[in-house]
C-alpha cells in the first residue's frame, strides 16, 4: 500500500511567499525525505500486466550522485502506474570496476537495470534508450536527484492516450520571444496554462521532471553525437525540444502550475544549474540551435507569436 507524498500540499514552482515559502518547502521537503528513506523495498516491483505499450523509465547519473540516485529510483518504483522497467544508465569510464551502492544492488533484485554506455552527460538518460526504442514502447525520462509524487506517471499516461503522438511533460517552460527571436531564457515562464491538455509547439519539456515520448517523437538527427556535443552538450532539453520538432512534435503539459520538486540530501554538490541559467550556457545553446536546426525553430515559433 502506497503512502502518499505531500505534493498536494507544497506550493506551485515560482510562487514567492515572503518568509513561508523557503519555511513550507524545507518542512515539507524534510517530510519527504524521511518517508523515501523509510520507506520499504519489499513492496517495490515492476509492472507484470501485458499492456499494448511497454512503460520504460530512464535515467541517468554520475559518480557524485550516485550514492543518491537510489532514492529518486525508489520514488520511480514507487508509481500508483508501474513502469515495465527502470532503466540507470552510467558512463562506462565512471564506473568502471566501481562497487555500486547497497540500496542499488537491493533494487537491481527488484528489476532495476544498470547499463553502461558511453558519456554523454545528460543526454545519457535519453539517447540510448530512445536509440533502442520499439514501436510498442514509451520512453519517460527523469534526473537523479529528485523524488517524485506517485502519481507522476499516472499524468502522463492518461494524455498520452488522448494525445498519443505528442510529448508529455510534468514540467515545462514556454519559450518568450521578441521581434522573431529568442528572449533570454531567464525570462521563460514555468507557471502558464499554455500547452496544458493541449497540444503547443512552443513548450519547451524538461527531460529530469517526468517527459514522455512516443515512438518517432523525435528526429533521428537527436542521435548526432558530433553535432549534439558541438552545440548543446550541455544542454539536453533544449537539444532534445529542437529534436522533435524536427519531426513536427508537439508538447502537451500535465499541469498549470508544477509543484516543486523535493531535492534529494546532498545531490547538489554538483549541478549544471548555475552554468545554464545564471552563466547563460542555454541562451548560447539556443542561438546555436536555431542557427543549424531552421525548420525546426519555425515549427517552434509557429505558435510563439500567441504566448
Amino acid at each position: 500500500m502506497q503512502i502518499k507524498t505531500l505534493d498536494y500540499f507544497k506550493l506551485p514552482e515560482g510562487l514567492r511567499i515572503p518568509f513561508f515559502s523557503g519555511r513550507i518547502y524545507n518542512f515539507i521537503s524534510k517530510l519527504e525525505r524521511q518517508y523515501i528513506k523509510k520507506l520499504s523495498v519489499n513492496g517495490l516491483s515492476l509492472n507484470e500486466t501485458p499492456r499494448d505499450e511497454k512503460i520504460i523509465v530512464s535515467l541517468t547519473s554520475f559518480p557524485a550522485r550516485i550514492d543518491c540516485v537510489g532514492y529518486s529510483i525508489k520514488s520511480l518504483f514507487n508509481q500508483t502506474v508501474k513502469p515495465d522497467r527502470i532503466i540507470l544508465w552510467l558512463a562506462t569510464e565512471q564506473f568502471e570496476n566501481q562497487e555500486m551502492p547497497e540500496l542499488l544492488k537491493i533494487l537491481q533484485s527488484k528489476g532495476l537495470e544498470i547499463k553502461y554506455c558511453e558519456d554523454l552527460k545528460s543526454h545519457k538518460k535519453y539517447h540510448f534508450a530512445l536509440k533502442e526504442q520499439k514501436p510498442d514502447e514509451l520512453i519517460i525520462t527523469y534526473d537523479d536527484d529528485l523524488i517524485y509524487p506517485e502519481n507522476s506517471i499516472e499524468r502522463l499516461i492518461k494524455l498520452h492516450q488522448k494525445y498519443p503522438e505528442c510529448v508529455i511533460t510534468n514540467r515545462a517552460q514556454a519559450a518568450a520571444f521578441e521581434n522573431g527571436e529568442f528572449l533570454p531564457y531567464s525570462n521563460w515562464k514555468v507557471r502558464s496554462s499554455v500547452g496544458v491538455k493541449k497540444p503547443v509547439s512552443v513548450l519547451f519539456p524538461s527531460t529530469g521532471g517526468g517527459a514522455l515520448y512516443p515512438y518517432n517523437a523525435v528526429n533521428q538527427e537527436a542521435f548526432n553525437v558530433e553535432k549534439m556535443k558541438e552545440i548543446a552538450f550541455s544542454a539536453d532539453d533544449l537539444w532534445m525540444r529542437f529534436m522533435s520538432a524536427l519531426n513536427g512534435t508537439q508538447i502537451v503539459k500535465t499541469v498549470k502550475n508544477h509543484k516543486t520538486f523535493t531535492v534529494i540530501d546532498g545531490s547538489q554538490t554538483e549541478s549544471l544549474q548555475v552554468e545554464n541559467c545564471i552563466g547563460g550556457a542555454n541562451d548560447k545553446a539556443l542561438s546555436l540551435l536555431k542557427q543549424n536546426y531552421p525548420q525546426a525553430f519555425n515549427n517552434i515559433f509557429s505558435d510563439g507569436k500567441e504566448n
